[in-house]
């Protein structure tokens, strides 16, 4: 099974105040939202089998981006 990935949802200007719906729509199309961010209209979560097209298709979405992890050395350690 592959593991979920983490990603970034960025909602359409136009569409911040229909929020709620565009956040249903995204767990209707297989998104687990971890946190909604309304005051800039974007959306944190993970997918497990769907695939990033799947969320580009909902209405009102801008754009869908695969976080990125960091991972900074222990303190001390050389970088």
């Amino acid at each position: 099974m592959e593991p979920d990935r983490k990603v970034v949802v960025s909602v359409a200007e136009d569409r911040h105040g229909a929020l709620a719906d565009v956040v249903t729509a995204l767990r209707a199309a297989g998104m687990n939202v971890d946190h909604v961010l309304e005051p800039i209209g974007t959306v944190t979560g993970s997918l497990g089998s769907s695939t990033v097209n799947a969320l580009r298709s909902v209405p009102g979405v801008a754009e869908v981006e695969l976080a990125r992890e960091y991972q900074l050395p222990p303190e001390g350690e050389p970088q």
